[in-house]
């Protein structure tokens, strides 16, 4: 990836910050005659995220929140692993990334879960880039950008766990 420069920085750390504030208020707001959530954070970014969404939530209310990280694989069938194990039956879940390209990873997720029987599942995401092509609605999002289908948007986090995203 080609280092990304001071122009094309579409949220920097404050907006994001600021980005998962409103989202974990949503959540909360969502979620407010629920007394566990669990959440599932995809890959590295969306974990970091997750748990930023927890911490708020536990300072801001009583609903109990767990987290699960996700691992997508790129082989043949696109499988993926939970890193811990989890009840789900009748739970409100919480899948998060930090960038919806096409919904196929939220769509691969949905069908894992929907299998647990939970009550409701939910999305969130930093930032939805409006080029889904399967049929997965982001409920929480940061940023809704439209963009074309060459451009990327790419996020990066730094060892303080600050995010920058960045349109290239």
């Amino acid at each position: 990836m080609k280092k990304a420069n001071s122009q094309n920085i579409i949220l920097d750390y404050l907006d994001v910050e600021n980005k998962i504030k409103r989202i974990s208020l949503e959540v909360i707001e969502d979620n407010i005659d629920q007394s566990k959530l669990i959440f599932f954070g995809v890959s590295t970014n969306g974990k970091i995220i997750a748990k930023k969404i927890i911490d708020f939530i536990n300072k801001n209310s009583k609903i109990e929140s767990q987290l699960v990280g996700v691992e997508i694989y790129s082989d043949s069938n696109k499988s993926l692993a939970f890193d811990k194990e989890f009840k789900a039956n009748n739970l409100s879940l919480v899948i998060v990334s930090d960038v919806s390209q096409s919904a196929r990873t939220l769509q691969l997720i949905i069908s894992n879960l929907i299998l647990k029987n939970p009550f409701k599942i939910k999305t969130a995401v930093m930032v939805n880039r409006d080029h889904s092509l399967f049929p997965v609605k982001i409920n929480f999002s940061g940023l809704n950008l439209s963009t074309s289908v060459n451009e990327r948007v790419d996020v990066e986090v730094n060892k303080d766990g600050q995010f920058t995203v960045y349109l290239n």
